[in-house]
């Protein structure tokens, strides 16, 4: 029997579930210590799996770029850059992703027969994400003769 699209479509949308996660640190001697809240994010969570196997993945917390980092780059960086290399507002995507290969490099994939970034910006920690944000004002200045006020010295919108 042949499926449609749709169905396929509807199948994927039905299995997707979003899987929480829960912030906890681990003691001296090697025990889990969750906050309160947590825990009863977590324990409400664990009896929606009632009876059914689970995963569980432990790993070290990384802090991902702030929204403050990613307030100040979309709103003063890009936009700045982008005008002063004659890029409307709709390719301001494209700036961004060249900043970011410009700042990490790229490495040549051989299955994808392209460049692929070493670093997405999405997933990038706060102190890479610093590293672009200083990195960026450093080469507007250099390149463009332009100078991007730093986020203590601009009000960002959230």
């Amino acid at each position: 029997m042949a499926h449609s699209p749709a169905d396929a479509q509807a199948r994927e949308d039905r299995d997707r579930v979003v899987v929480p996660v829960f912030q906890c640190r681990v003691s001296d001697d090697g025990r889990l210590v969750m906050a309160t809240d947590e825990q009863a994010r977590r324990d409400a969570y664990l009896r929606s799996l009632a009876g059914k196997p689970v995963d569980v993945t432990i790993k070290a917390h990384r802090s991902t770029r702030s929204l403050q980092q990613n307030a100040w780059w979309w709103a003063v960086a890009v936009p700045m850059i982008a005008d002063s290399l004659g890029y409307d507002k709709h390719e301001h995507d494209l700036v961004h992703y060249a900043l970011v290969d410009k700042c990490f490099g790229t490495t040549w994939s051989e299955r994808l027969h392209a460049h692929v970034p070493n670093v997405r910006s999405s997933l990038s920690t706060t102190d890479q994400f610093s590293e672009l944000m200083e990195w960026a004002v450093r080469w507007a200045a250099i390149n463009l003769s332009i100078v991007i006020p730093l986020p203590n010295e601009v009000e960002v919108p959230q």
